[in-house]
């Protein structure tokens, strides 16, 4: 693995503290055994109103417009930092 030195990309701000995996990729969606796929259901819990399914369109769903990756100005954001100066790629 390389060193990682320099992101050149737009981050988006998290105001959260000690993110919980289960509020990442909630469980529901952790049922495939493939290692791609996920981005859709990202803070899946955070990221909606509604709950998810997995298989369910995400543009069926409505977002919540108070969460940072729904805002246009985060939008192709490819990092995130968390309070405390934690951070990790979208």
């Amino acid at each position: 693995m390389q060193q990682f030195t320099v992101h050149k990309g737009l981050v988006a701000p998290m105001d959260r503290e000690n993110v919980d995996t289960d509020a990442i990729i909630p469980k529901q969606f952790l049922k495939s055994i493939k290692k791609t796929g996920f981005g859709v259901n990202l803070f899946d819990e955070w990221r909606y109103l509604d709950h998810g399914e997995p298989g369910q369109d995400p543009a069926s769903r409505k977002p919540n417009p108070d969460f940072v990756l729904n805002q246009p100005r985060y939008a192709g954001a490819s990092s995130e930092e968390r309070r405390g100066g934690k951070e990790g790629r979208l």
